[in-house]
């Protein structure tokens, strides 16, 4: 292992030079030139100097751990995001330590657990609100020097922010429909800011859209089908729905395609093997991990980041 010493050695200057150099965040009074921090970080990369992140932290008391939470959900979203985390994080040298839950109380277990000592927190509170409690929990973990990104989440918190942009698939999910020329246009009511991209985009191109929650897509179907107006489009704001979409069709003897084009929102793994596949909307959850990783650690190096939306994008297949 490259050490301090070896650096010192091949630039000719003391250690305490070379550590100041390396030191994301040195003592403001400790000024070293340009042309020397360029001579010292050339040796440093050249020599393959790697910085020892365990022991930064434990001089200072911290977990080098990122404390991550994400929901208990087995699908390809929950698989793509922790991929991205996982590499990204072995990539920039930072050890994990993975929570899962889906309840208020499991993330209250976590916050209270990770917010004593862990050096970062990614997270992803997923089906509930972060209530005061829990926002001055973390506000003070941000306070005593702690760094947050949260994940997916319209919530107003005083940390960065990551988001896939719900509102920009609810609008491709329309735009492509409305390129299909359908004549009625439907849309499932639930994940809002989908449903309000969908609808918002419909209306602006001078046409209406006809709105049904889980439990009475099949009797608003059965009404829009009746009336022999093809082709329909449908626009499921999450797959697992347009799946059962899809089984109340075919057992009604719907061409799924002509008559009815069937859009779904997430890109689970499964959908592109139902017969017809189905388009949909793809989450780019595996970027999301990725850009939370990078995003924490230069926190953790004392540089400033800013909320971002991701963009989701458009997957064609036969059912649109």
């Amino acid at each position: 292992m490259i050490k301090l010493k070896d650096i010192a050695e091949k630039t000719g200057v003391s250690i305490s030079v070379v550590s100041r150099t390396l030191n994301p965040k040195p003592d403001k009074n400790a000024f070293v030139s340009d042309r020397l921090r360029k001579k010292i970080t050339k040796a440093a990369k050249e020599l393959g100097y790697q910085r020892n992140r365990m022991a930064e932290f434990l001089q200072r008391g911290k977990n080098v751990a990122l404390g991550v939470f994400i929901p208990e959900a087995p699908n390809r979203l929950v698989a793509d995001l922790m991929f991205g985390i996982s590499r990204k994080a072995a990539e920039l040298k930072f050890p994990l330590e993975f929570h899962f839950g889906m309840t208020y109380v499991e993330y209250r277990k976590f916050i209270d657990t990770v917010s004593v000592s862990n050096s970062g927190i990614i997270t992803y509170p997923s089906g509930f609100s972060l209530d005061k409690d829990i926002n001055r929990t973390i506000r003070d973990y941000v306070d005593n020097g702690g760094h947050v990104v949260v994940l997916n989440t319209y919530e107003a918190l005083d940390v960065p922010v990551i988001l896939i942009d719900d509102f920009h698939g609810g609008r491709i999910a329309a735009e492509h429909l409305l390129g299909r020329n359908c004549r009625t246009y439907l849309a499932s009511s639930r994940y809002g800011k989908r449903t309000e991209g969908f609808v918002e985009t419909i209306k602006k191109n001078g046409a209406r859209c006809i709105l049904f929650d889980d439990d009475t897509f099949e009797s608003v179907l059965k009404k829009v089908l009746d009336k022999k107006n093809m082709p329909v489009g449908v626009f499921a704001t999450y797959d697992v729905l347009a799946m059962k979409i899809m089984a109340f069709l075919q057992n009604n003897s719907v061409n799924i395609g002509k008559d009815v084009l069937l859009m779904g929102y997430d890109d689970l793994f499964t959908v592109g093997y139902l017969n017809p596949p189905l388009t949909t909307i793809h989450q780019p959850f595996k970027e999301l991990g990725e850009l939370s990783v990078v995003k924490i650690v230069n926190m953790i190096d004392g540089k400033n980041e800013i909320s971002e939306k991701i963009l989701p994008s458009l997957v064609k297949r036969a059912t649109a």
